[in-house]
Protein backbone atom coordinates (compact mmCIF):
# COMPACT_ATOMS: atom_id res chain seq x y z
CA UNK A 1 0.00 0.00 0.00
CA UNK A 2 1.75 3.17 -1.00
CA UNK A 3 0.96 6.76 -2.49
CA UNK A 4 -2.85 6.77 -1.53
CA UNK A 5 -4.26 10.59 -0.46
CA UNK A 6 -6.10 10.84 2.41
CA UNK A 7 -8.09 14.32 3.35
CA UNK A 8 -8.95 14.95 6.75
CA UNK A 9 -11.28 18.00 7.53
CA UNK A 10 -10.40 18.89 10.25
CA UNK A 11 -7.34 17.55 12.53
CA UNK A 12 -7.55 14.18 14.23
CA UNK A 13 -8.48 14.56 17.79
CA UNK A 14 -4.85 12.59 18.59
CA UNK A 15 -2.11 13.14 15.82
CA UNK A 16 -1.17 9.05 16.29
CA UNK A 17 -3.93 8.80 13.31
CA UNK A 18 -1.92 10.93 11.03
CA UNK A 19 1.14 9.20 11.54
CA UNK A 20 0.12 6.26 10.69
CA UNK A 21 -1.55 7.22 7.64
CA UNK A 22 1.29 8.92 6.67
CA UNK A 23 3.91 5.93 7.98
CA UNK A 24 1.21 3.69 5.39
CA UNK A 25 2.63 5.95 2.74
CA UNK A 26 -0.77 8.09 2.65
CA UNK A 27 -0.39 11.80 0.93
CA UNK A 28 -2.41 13.32 4.59
CA UNK A 29 -3.83 16.84 3.54
CA UNK A 30 -5.86 18.48 6.67
CA UNK A 31 -8.57 20.96 5.68
CA UNK A 32 -9.05 22.82 8.83
CA UNK A 33 -11.74 25.17 7.99
CA UNK A 34 -15.64 24.75 7.85
CA UNK A 35 -15.61 25.35 4.48
CA UNK A 36 -17.13 22.76 2.49
CA UNK A 37 -15.49 24.15 -1.12
CA UNK A 38 -12.17 23.69 0.54
CA UNK A 39 -13.01 20.43 0.79
CA UNK A 40 -14.14 19.65 -2.81
CA UNK A 41 -10.67 21.67 -3.92
CA UNK A 42 -8.43 19.21 -2.36
CA UNK A 43 -10.14 15.78 -3.02
CA UNK A 44 -9.25 15.02 -6.50
CA UNK A 45 -7.32 11.77 -6.32
CA UNK A 46 -8.24 11.09 -2.71
CA UNK A 47 -9.28 7.61 -1.97
CA UNK A 48 -10.33 8.21 1.70
CA UNK A 49 -12.16 11.10 3.89
CA UNK A 50 -12.08 11.82 7.62
CA UNK A 51 -14.94 14.31 9.03
CA UNK A 52 -15.07 15.54 12.39
CA UNK A 53 -18.39 17.06 13.12
CA UNK A 54 -20.12 19.10 13.04
CA UNK A 55 -18.90 19.48 9.95
CA UNK A 56 -21.26 17.22 6.85
CA UNK A 57 -20.36 15.26 4.87
CA UNK A 58 -22.89 15.80 1.88
CA UNK A 59 -24.04 14.54 -1.32
CA UNK A 60 -22.39 17.59 -3.47
CA UNK A 61 -19.39 16.93 -1.37
CA UNK A 62 -19.12 13.21 -2.05
CA UNK A 63 -19.10 13.93 -6.02
CA UNK A 64 -16.23 15.79 -5.67
CA UNK A 65 -14.61 12.83 -4.41
CA UNK A 66 -14.26 10.89 -7.26
CA UNK A 67 -12.03 8.29 -6.14
CA UNK A 68 -13.07 7.90 -2.88
CA UNK A 69 -13.22 4.61 -1.14
CA UNK A 70 -14.00 5.40 2.46
CA UNK A 71 -15.36 8.17 4.80
CA UNK A 72 -14.33 7.83 8.25
CA UNK A 73 -16.42 9.32 10.82
CA UNK A 74 -14.78 11.11 14.27
CA UNK A 75 -16.97 9.22 16.47
CA UNK A 76 -19.64 6.26 16.70
CA UNK A 77 -22.07 9.15 15.65
CA UNK A 78 -23.10 9.24 11.48
CA UNK A 79 -25.87 11.60 11.44
CA UNK A 80 -23.13 14.60 10.01
CA UNK A 81 -23.10 12.14 7.10
CA UNK A 82 -25.18 11.30 4.03
CA UNK A 83 -25.32 7.98 4.32
CA UNK A 84 -27.51 7.06 1.31
CA UNK A 85 -25.76 8.94 -0.54
CA UNK A 86 -22.76 7.56 -0.07
CA UNK A 87 -24.03 3.98 -0.57
CA UNK A 88 -25.45 5.19 -4.15
CA UNK A 89 -22.06 6.02 -5.28
CA UNK A 90 -20.39 2.96 -4.12
CA UNK A 91 -18.53 5.02 -0.64
CA UNK A 92 -17.98 3.00 2.55
CA UNK A 93 -18.86 4.51 5.40
CA UNK A 94 -17.05 3.95 9.17
CA UNK A 95 -17.24 4.65 12.79
CA UNK A 96 -15.76 3.78 15.88
CA UNK A 97 -18.33 1.98 17.90
CA UNK A 98 -17.67 1.46 22.05
CA UNK A 99 -14.97 4.35 22.13
CA UNK A 100 -16.87 6.54 24.08
CA UNK A 101 -18.41 4.25 26.39
CA UNK A 102 -16.37 5.41 29.47
CA UNK A 103 -15.69 8.44 28.94
CA UNK A 104 -19.10 9.82 28.03
CA UNK A 105 -20.51 7.50 31.16
CA UNK A 106 -18.31 9.41 33.77
CA UNK A 107 -18.77 12.62 32.13
CA UNK A 108 -22.60 12.23 32.43
CA UNK A 109 -21.91 11.45 36.32
CA UNK A 110 -19.69 14.25 36.63
CA UNK A 111 -22.71 16.52 35.15
CA UNK A 112 -25.13 14.95 37.62
CA UNK A 113 -23.29 15.76 39.99
CA UNK A 114 -22.06 18.94 39.56
CA UNK A 115 -26.08 19.96 39.33
CA UNK A 116 -27.17 18.35 41.90
CA UNK A 117 -24.62 19.74 44.09
CA UNK A 118 -24.81 23.34 42.75
CA UNK A 119 -20.75 23.12 41.77
CA UNK A 120 -20.31 25.77 39.25
CA UNK A 121 -22.05 28.22 42.01
CA UNK A 122 -19.87 26.38 44.85
CA UNK A 123 -16.91 27.41 42.74
CA UNK A 124 -17.53 30.46 42.09
CA UNK A 125 -18.93 31.93 45.66
CA UNK A 126 -16.04 30.23 47.09
CA UNK A 127 -13.52 32.04 45.04
CA UNK A 128 -14.72 35.51 45.72
CA UNK A 129 -16.09 34.33 49.57
CA UNK A 130 -19.57 35.06 49.30
CA UNK A 131 -20.60 31.69 49.35
CA UNK A 132 -20.70 31.84 53.21
CA UNK A 133 -23.60 33.91 53.35
CA UNK A 134 -25.24 32.74 49.86
CA UNK A 135 -25.00 29.26 51.12
CA UNK A 136 -28.23 29.01 52.82
CA UNK A 137 -30.09 29.88 50.41
CA UNK A 138 -29.95 26.87 48.21
CA UNK A 139 -31.20 23.52 48.21
CA UNK A 140 -28.65 20.41 47.52
CA UNK A 141 -29.33 16.74 46.19
CA UNK A 142 -28.13 13.37 46.32
CA UNK A 143 -27.76 11.36 43.87
CA UNK A 144 -27.65 7.60 45.70
CA UNK A 145 -30.61 5.89 45.07
CA UNK A 146 -32.37 8.19 42.80
CA UNK A 147 -34.74 6.54 39.73
CA UNK A 148 -32.80 6.96 36.41
CA UNK A 149 -34.10 6.89 33.23
CA UNK A 150 -31.94 6.95 30.32
CA UNK A 151 -33.06 7.30 26.79
CA UNK A 152 -30.76 4.94 24.47
CA UNK A 153 -28.99 2.03 25.92
CA UNK A 154 -26.27 1.35 23.44
CA UNK A 155 -22.82 1.08 24.29
CA UNK A 156 -22.91 4.56 26.32
CA UNK A 157 -26.50 4.04 27.66
CA UNK A 158 -25.56 0.53 28.70
CA UNK A 159 -22.11 1.28 30.48
CA UNK A 160 -23.65 4.22 32.21
CA UNK A 161 -26.49 2.09 33.34
CA UNK A 162 -24.13 -0.19 35.21
CA UNK A 163 -21.93 2.77 37.00
CA UNK A 164 -25.36 4.17 38.34
CA UNK A 165 -26.43 0.49 39.52
CA UNK A 166 -23.40 -0.40 41.17
CA UNK A 167 -21.66 3.06 41.90
CA UNK A 168 -24.77 4.67 43.26
CA UNK A 169 -27.57 2.53 44.41
CA UNK A 170 -29.65 4.05 41.83
CA UNK A 171 -32.80 2.50 40.25
CA UNK A 172 -32.00 2.19 36.21
CA UNK A 173 -34.86 2.28 33.68
CA UNK A 174 -34.21 2.69 30.24
CA UNK A 175 -36.15 3.59 26.77
CA UNK A 176 -34.78 2.40 23.72
CA UNK A 177 -37.05 0.48 20.79
CA UNK A 178 -34.15 -0.84 18.76
CA UNK A 179 -32.09 -2.13 22.47
CA UNK A 180 -31.92 -5.79 22.48
CA UNK A 181 -33.64 -6.58 25.93
CA UNK A 182 -30.53 -9.55 26.72
CA UNK A 183 -28.20 -6.09 26.62
CA UNK A 184 -31.05 -4.47 29.12
CA UNK A 185 -30.82 -7.46 31.41
CA UNK A 186 -27.05 -7.68 31.07
CA UNK A 187 -26.69 -3.79 32.37
CA UNK A 188 -29.81 -4.60 35.03
CA UNK A 189 -31.82 -2.02 33.28
CA UNK A 190 -35.98 -1.94 33.82
CA UNK A 191 -36.65 -1.18 30.66
CA UNK A 192 -39.93 0.67 29.11
CA UNK A 193 -41.80 0.54 26.34
CA UNK A 194 -43.56 3.93 26.60
CA UNK A 195 -41.56 7.22 27.37
CA UNK A 196 -43.79 9.26 28.65
CA UNK A 197 -44.39 6.56 31.53
CA UNK A 198 -40.88 6.05 31.99
CA UNK A 199 -40.67 9.80 32.27
CA UNK A 200 -43.05 10.46 35.65
CA UNK A 201 -40.69 7.69 37.47
CA UNK A 202 -37.26 9.84 36.61
CA UNK A 203 -35.72 11.36 39.44
CA UNK A 204 -33.14 12.50 37.00
CA UNK A 205 -33.17 11.60 32.50
CA UNK A 206 -30.13 11.34 30.70
CA UNK A 207 -30.35 11.54 27.04
CA UNK A 208 -27.90 9.76 25.26
CA UNK A 209 -29.77 8.46 22.03
CA UNK A 210 -28.20 8.20 18.30
CA UNK A 211 -29.76 11.19 16.11
CA UNK A 212 -32.49 10.09 13.84
CA UNK A 213 -35.48 11.30 12.37
CA UNK A 214 -37.34 9.51 15.34
CA UNK A 215 -34.93 11.10 18.28
CA UNK A 216 -34.86 14.68 16.74
CA UNK A 217 -36.32 17.13 19.37
CA UNK A 218 -38.27 14.00 21.32
CA UNK A 219 -37.65 15.47 24.44
CA UNK A 220 -39.86 18.78 24.36
CA UNK A 221 -42.50 20.91 27.07
CA UNK A 222 -45.14 17.36 27.04
CA UNK A 223 -42.01 15.51 27.80
CA UNK A 224 -40.17 17.80 30.77
CA UNK A 225 -43.91 18.18 31.87
CA UNK A 226 -43.95 14.38 32.89
CA UNK A 227 -41.04 14.36 34.89
CA UNK A 228 -41.51 14.63 38.83
CA UNK A 229 -40.94 18.31 39.90
CA UNK A 230 -37.76 18.59 41.14
CA UNK A 231 -36.07 16.36 38.28
CA UNK A 232 -32.32 16.89 36.62
CA UNK A 233 -31.85 16.85 33.03
CA UNK A 234 -28.27 15.93 31.49
CA UNK A 235 -27.83 15.62 27.65
CA UNK A 236 -24.18 14.16 27.14
CA UNK A 237 -25.90 12.66 23.55
CA UNK A 238 -26.65 15.19 20.64
CA UNK A 239 -28.28 18.71 21.01
CA UNK A 240 -30.99 18.22 18.32
CA UNK A 241 -32.96 15.54 21.09
CA UNK A 242 -33.80 18.18 23.27
CA UNK A 243 -35.85 21.29 22.82
CA UNK A 244 -33.91 24.27 24.60
CA UNK A 245 -36.68 26.89 24.67
CA UNK A 246 -38.86 24.25 26.59
CA UNK A 247 -36.44 23.31 28.99
CA UNK A 248 -35.65 27.06 30.17
CA UNK A 249 -39.22 27.45 30.64
CA UNK A 250 -39.53 24.35 32.80
CA UNK A 251 -36.63 25.66 34.64
CA UNK A 252 -37.80 29.33 35.24
CA UNK A 253 -40.54 27.71 36.33
CA UNK A 254 -39.22 25.51 39.03
CA UNK A 255 -40.40 22.44 37.69
CA UNK A 256 -36.85 21.15 37.37
CA UNK A 257 -33.91 21.54 39.49
CA UNK A 258 -31.08 21.87 36.76
CA UNK A 259 -29.83 20.35 33.78
CA UNK A 260 -26.14 19.49 32.47
CA UNK A 261 -25.43 20.08 28.70
CA UNK A 262 -22.50 18.97 26.97
CA UNK A 263 -24.57 19.17 23.80
CA UNK A 264 -26.45 22.12 22.60
CA UNK A 265 -28.09 23.02 19.20
CA UNK A 266 -27.10 25.02 17.71
CA UNK A 267 -24.00 24.74 19.01
CA UNK A 268 -22.35 26.87 20.27
CA UNK A 269 -25.50 28.66 21.02
CA UNK A 270 -26.01 32.41 20.28
CA UNK A 271 -24.38 34.97 22.86
CA UNK A 272 -27.62 35.96 24.17
CA UNK A 273 -29.41 33.09 24.55
CA UNK A 274 -31.43 33.12 28.00
CA UNK A 275 -29.71 29.85 28.93
CA UNK A 276 -25.83 30.75 28.73
CA UNK A 277 -27.25 33.05 31.84
CA UNK A 278 -29.50 30.67 33.67
CA UNK A 279 -27.75 29.30 36.86
CA UNK A 280 -29.74 26.32 37.01
CA UNK A 281 -27.84 24.71 34.12
CA UNK A 282 -24.30 23.37 33.68
CA UNK A 283 -22.52 23.11 30.74
CA UNK A 284 -19.66 22.05 29.51
CA UNK A 285 -18.19 22.23 25.45
CA UNK A 286 -19.26 18.65 23.71
CA UNK A 287 -16.37 17.28 25.45
CA UNK A 288 -17.72 14.31 27.07
CA UNK A 289 -15.97 11.68 24.74
CA UNK A 290 -13.19 13.45 24.09
CA UNK A 291 -10.66 11.92 26.68
CA UNK A 292 -6.48 11.19 26.17
CA UNK A 293 -7.47 7.91 26.01
CA UNK A 294 -10.84 7.94 23.75
CA UNK A 295 -8.70 10.10 21.29
CA UNK A 296 -5.77 8.25 21.15
CA UNK A 297 -8.71 5.04 20.25
CA UNK A 298 -10.62 6.69 17.64
CA UNK A 299 -7.66 8.36 16.13
CA UNK A 300 -6.17 4.83 15.88
CA UNK A 301 -9.55 3.17 14.89
CA UNK A 302 -9.96 5.80 11.91
CA UNK A 303 -6.75 5.27 10.34
CA UNK A 304 -6.39 1.61 10.69
CA UNK A 305 -9.86 0.90 9.16
CA UNK A 306 -9.14 3.84 6.30
CA UNK A 307 -5.71 1.49 5.75
CA UNK A 308 -7.85 -1.49 5.20
CA UNK A 309 -10.23 -0.13 3.22
CA UNK A 310 -7.91 1.38 0.31
CA UNK A 311 -6.43 -1.87 0.92
CA UNK A 312 -9.37 -3.85 -0.38
CA UNK A 313 -10.48 -5.36 3.02
CA UNK A 314 -13.20 -4.64 4.98
CA UNK A 315 -12.88 -2.56 7.91
CA UNK A 316 -14.25 -3.37 11.21
CA UNK A 317 -16.83 -0.91 11.53
CA UNK A 318 -18.96 -0.98 8.53
CA UNK A 319 -22.03 1.64 8.65
CA UNK A 320 -23.25 1.02 4.55
CA UNK A 321 -21.60 -2.52 4.17
CA UNK A 322 -23.91 -3.01 1.24
CA UNK A 323 -21.92 -0.49 -0.43
CA UNK A 324 -18.93 -2.63 -0.68
CA UNK A 325 -20.56 -5.37 -2.19
CA UNK A 326 -22.55 -3.30 -4.85
CA UNK A 327 -21.63 -3.05 -8.69
CA UNK A 328 -20.57 0.19 -8.31
CA UNK A 329 -18.60 -0.40 -5.62
CA UNK A 330 -15.81 1.36 -5.25
CA UNK A 331 -13.64 -1.17 -3.52
CA UNK A 332 -10.35 -1.64 -4.95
Amino acid sequence: MSNFKVVLWRPMYASLGHDLLAEAGGDVVVVDSPNADEVKQVLHGASALWVRTPERVTADILDAGKDLVVVSTSGFGTDNIDIPAATERGILVVNHRGIGRVPVSEHSIMLMLAVAKRLVWGDRASRDASAWAERTNFSFVELDGKTVGIVGLGFIGSELARKLKYGFRCKVLGYDPYVDPRLAHVADVELRSDLGAMLRECQVLVLVPELTDETRMMIGAAELAALPKGAIVINTGRGNVLDLDALGKALDDGHLFGAGLDVVYPEPLPDDHPLLSNPKVTFSPHIAGGTVESSLASARSAAEQILAAVDGEMPRFPVNPAAWEARNSRRP
